[in-house]
Parts: structure tokens; sequence; C-alpha cells
């Protein structure tokens, strides 16, 4: 009997959870597993925090060694990129020319950083932080100390590398287009909290401003700013959002405009074609449309899901959305579904120990936490098993979320 082989296409977390569990799911047969870059898979979370700091190292959040893959007979295929997606033969093609066959194939290839479209963005000092050699060289530079950097982006990645880089001894200058950072990522209620506590911090933040250009002749040594203004830059990182890395696919064949359309299962219009992580454009029944995240757990449970169902398991994805940020010392903790348009309930514990639930039609659909992990994940659970709730038992900072869900278990 021929032995299936299924590709996987991307060696980042959505990848490599999906390896692993193929295998933990009885599939004995061949999986490749393809990335662009020459590094063992890793978790990325760690680069614009503990790695970029210097506290970790980059080998430790190696996912697994490389002896470890070897007995788990996955074939690793590093620095070989994918450049092409053949249905009708049933293969993937890389870069280096050799063509694999594919039973099945797994889309699991991240994202791309937007970069600034201006004049001078090419000069060398200019980073991205997506990659840990990305980390490695400007985590470098900024362990030196004593550079001016200029961060420019309103969101969470902004704020932890600018946090990164002052903590370093480094003159940080923050740049947000606009006027009200992070609302995109963490609603308006947490934002603006999160702004005040700023004020301490040891790099200023500017809002409402773009970078025009740069100024330099081989190296950054400015950023242009539309309101006349120049600032001095020894470096600059970029954090202004990423797309889907999917550039290698046939226009014809795949709509990759956001992302990969996928069903409940994962799976494209293409039969035997699935996709997971950044790529996948999903319906998430916590929001209830479709959605694409950049998220480390949405890429986690998708690559450990979708393992299923390219083994024939017909269940629907199903997960309440979650991601986290640790900077400056506060633990910022977002669930679900953050809309403006719901009744905003506040929980407020301490000064520093604030919550947001989003509530609509006495249910909670989202929630902001500020070092308070606990009411997260007691909306998480309220969301995922669907209690109604009241704003008045929210509210309520002596009562234990959690109880609710157990009231209605019982």
């Amino acid at each position: 009997m021929n032995k299936r082989s299924y590709v996987i296409v991307g060696a980042g977390m959505a990848g490599a959870r999906a390896a692993e569990s193929l295998r933990a799911r009885g599939f004995d047969d061949r999986i490749f597993l393809v990335g662009d870059e020459g590094r063992l898979p890793y978790e990325r979370p760690p680069l614009s925090k503990e790695c970029l700091q210097g506290s970790r190292s980059l080998f430790s959040t190696t996912l697994r060694e490389w002896d470890s893959w070897m007995e788990l007979a996955v074939h690793l295929v590093l620095d070989d990129p994918v450049t092409a997606v053949d249905t009708a033969a049933g293969s993937v093609r890389l870069n280096s020319g050799i063509d694999i066959v594919a039973d099945k194939v797994l889309l699991a290839t991240g994202g791309v950083c937007r970069t600034l479209e201006v004049p001078g963005a090419n000069l060398a000092g200019i980073h991205s932080l997506r990659t840990a050699d990305d980390c490695d060289v400007v985590g470098d530079r900024l362990r030196r100390g004593r550079a001016k950097v200029v961060v420019v982006g309103g969101g969470l990645l902004a704020v932890e590398a600018a946090s990164a880089a002052a903590a370093l001894g480094n003159d940080v200058v923050w740049l947000c287009r606009s006027r009200h950072p992070l609302t995109g990522a963490v609603g308006g209620h947490a934002a603006a909290h999160l702004r005040s506590r700023y004020r301490e911090a040891d790099f200023d933040l500017i809002a409402g401003v773009s970078v025009v250009g740069f100024e330099g002749t081989d190296r950054v040594r400015g950023a242009i700013l539309d309101d006349g203004r120049t600032l001095p830059a020894d470096v600059v990182l970029t954090a202004i959002g990423q797309r889907p890395a999917l550039d290698f696919l046939d226009p014809t064949q795949f709509d990759t405009r956001h992302g990969l359309s996928v069903d409940a299962r994962l799976e494209t219009e293409v039969p035997g074609i699935f996709a997971a992580g950044d790529v996948a454009n999903f319906v998430d029944p916590f929001v209830g449309g479709r959605v694409r995240y950049g998220m480390w757990l949405n890429a986690q449970n998708q690559g450990q899901f979708v393992a299923g169902a390219m083994m024939g398991d017909t269940a629907a994805y199903r997960q309440v959305p979650w991601y986290w940020s640790d900077h400056l010392g506060l633990n910022v903790q977002m669930a679900g579904h953050i809309d403006e348009t719901a009744t905003i309930v506040t929980r407020e514990h301490t000064e520093d120990s604030v919550s947001w639930f989003y509530v609509r039609n006495g249910r909670v659909i989202g929630a902001v936490g500020v070092n308070m992990p606990r009411d997260v994940r007691a909306a998480m659970m309220l969301m995922d098993r669907g209690v109604d709730v009241t704003d008045a038992e929210i509210a309520d900072t002596g009562a234990d979320l959690r109880a609710l869900v157990k009231k209605v278990a019982a």
C-alpha cells in the first residue's frame, strides 16, 4: 500500500502543532514540514519581550530540538520556501526546484510585516520585528544602549518594542498615526487606561502623527513627520501590521486578499487544501462573522485542530479568541470580541487591576483585563458556555465570576 504524503507549508506555531497532532492522532504516513527560515520551529511572542531585552535566549523559544522531530518522523525542510502549490498535479514546489507529492496540504505560512511606503524606507537601521533573525539583529544594537530609537505603530507589538528598548537604556520615541493608540487592539476604555500609565514610562509617546520619510545616506539618521518635525533616529522599528504570507499561490485558484477562506473544518474551497493560523479566514461563532487572527493561541489551537480535519474528522472549529501582552510590568489580556457598541461593564479591583466586560443581550461577548487574568479566564468560560448574566453580577468585584459558570453547570 502506498504511503500518503501530507505537506505542511509553514514551520511556525500552527504548522508545528499540526505535525505533532497528526502523529498524536495516529497518522503514520509521511509528513513534510516546510519552512522558509533556517531555524527549527519556534515561538514568536517572546521576540518583542524577553528575547529583545536579552533576558531570554532565542534558543529557548525552540518548540522541539532536531532529534525530537526525527523521533516523530517528521521530514523538516528548512530555509527552502514553497514557491507554488500545483493542485492539479497534487504537489508543492520548493525554491530549490524540488517537487513534493502531496495528498493533502496545510497552508500555515503566517504573515509578512507591512512596511512604510515612504522615501528612505530601505535605509539600514530600519527594521520590522517578525523573525528570530530580526530580533537577533535589533536586540544586539538595542542592548548596547544609548541609541535614539523610533518605534512606529499603534498596537501592542509597538508598545512592547518601545518598552523593551527603553528598558535597555535607549532614548525611545513611540509614534502612532492614531490619536488614540491601542484602541483597535484593546478597546477604548482599556487603551485610555494604559495610555495614562505610559506617562510614567521611559519613552515618549507622540500620537496623531505620520512618518512621511526618513533621512540618511546609507543608514537612517532621522524620521520625518507630517507636522514638519524630524526626529533623530539610529534605529527605527516598524510595527504597522501584517498581511497573509500567500504570495506563492496562484491568484486564479486562490483568493488571498483577506487570507484564505476556509469552512468550519478549516478546509479551503480547494478539496484537500487546508489553512490554519494567521492565513486562515474563518467564521468565528463568538464573533458571528469571518475573521483572521494573528494570535499565538489561535495558531496553536488551529494547528492542533486541523490535524483531525485532515484525517477526516467532521467537527467544527470553536475556540474563544484570546491574546495577551506583557509590558511595563503590566499584564494585559483580551478575549472574545471587543465591540465598542456593546454595553461595557467595568470591574475596578484596584487602580492597577481593572477589567472591562463587553455585554450584549445579557451575554458576555468580550473582555479586557489589566493585571486581571482571573477575570479574563472567567469571561472566556462565560462566553464558551453561553451563560446569561446581568450587568450587576459582572460589576460586583466581590463576586467570583466563575461561580456563575458553576451555577449553570449544576
